[in-house]
């Protein structure tokens, strides 16, 4: 059972949470602190450690930013970091996670992404918005996808939105968007440098 947290670590729950919402990451000591009108951080470590041993946070040491919030269970599902709607970014993070609140109907391993770019617009995924991933659904041709190069140069890999088809001798990733082209990868590299993270199950835009 979480102790109940004072009025000012009340506060600093408060803050936490919006400023995951807001910026997409956790703020830090010092931002706390302004936000809170504590001027010494070391008082805001104070409180902090004390809302960890409540429960309501975990801390990880040794970033300024290392603070992730514990949400009641059903309350959301973890954003695990950004996903290109356009030509594949960085494989997405999975530290400092935030959570998306979409309620009972997803199951423990099902996970967020937020989109930058539009190249799936035509498919009302724009800029800005979440994707719901399922990654144990199975994939059917023409459904939308989380498709990763593994080999790609940026660190961790390369993900990509696009609706996948299975085409003889290679495999297209389609955008939504006549703007952009797809991807071909042939059905070798395919199968050696290439995962499905999961299918699209929800698309989640903020108003």
């Amino acid at each position: 059972m979480q102790d109940t947290p004072t009025e000012i670590q009340q506060r600093i729950l408060s803050f936490i949470h919006d400023y995951i919402l807001r910026e997409g990451r956790p703020p830090t000591n010092r931002e706390i602190g302004q936000a809170v009108d504590i001027r010494s951080t070391g008082h805001v470590d104070h409180h902090l450690s004390a809302l960890e041993r409540k429960g309501f946070i975990t801390r990880v040491r040794g970033k300024s930013r290392g603070i992730r919030l514990h949400e009641p269970v059903g309350y959301g599902v973890p954003i695990a970091g950004t996903i290109a709607a356009g030509q594949p970014i960085d494989h997405y993070p999975d530290s400092e996670r935030e959570t998306l609140d979409i309620g009972a109907h997803t199951t423990g391993k099902a996970f967020v992404l937020r989109v930058k770019g539009d190249s799936m617009i035509n498919d009302h995924i724009a800029d800005g918005d979440f994707v719901l991933i399922d990654p144990e659904a199975t994939i059917h041709d023409g459904e939308i996808v989380v498709a990763t190069h593994i080999n790609a140069t940026t660190e961790g890999g390369a993900a990509t939105l696009k609706r996948l088809y299975r085409e003889t001798g290679r495999i297209r990733l389609q955008p939504a968007n006549s703007a952009h082209s797809p991807i071909y990868v042939n059905a070798a590299e395919w199968d050696r440098e290439w995962r499905v993270q999961g299918k699209v199950i929800a698309v989640y835009r903020q108003c």
